[in-house]
């Protein structure tokens, strides 16, 4: 069964360096209206090549409440500026978000897909 989430972004910030642009995005995960976790996103533009198609190399983990360290699980993907839509596929997840290890991802507008 796919898991469906809603992200609520709360910051938004790029950062410019010689070879390219990070941008970061940060905020809270919500799965029927209920708040069960965070996320974070690192997205990389590399000049002269990513760029080209409008796209961005990515990286997001959702980090789960309420344990300390909280269950997790890192996607990995692409990201289209011009859509603003993500895909990729689960790289890694603690042991108790396991099940999902491997399955692809979608992100359209603020919700994410995995499975």
């Amino acid at each position: 069964m796919a898991l469906n989430l809603t992200l609520e972004r709360d910051a938004l910030s790029n950062d410019d360096d010689p070879a390219g642009r990070w941008q970061y995005e940060g905020g809270r995960v919500f799965e029927h209206d209920r708040q069960v976790g965070f996320y974070a996103v690192t997205r990389r533009v590399t000049f002269k090549a990513t760029d080209a198609q409008n796209t961005a190399m990515l990286t997001m983990t959702i980090f789960f409440l309420p344990d300390e360290p909280p269950e997790n699980i890192t996607v990995q993907g692409s990201h289209d500026f011009n859509s603003g839509n993500e895909v990729g596929s689960v790289s890694a997840a603690s042991s108790g978000q396991a099940i999902h290890r491997g399955k692809d991802f979608t992100r359209v507008g603020n919700t994410v897909t995995i499975g």
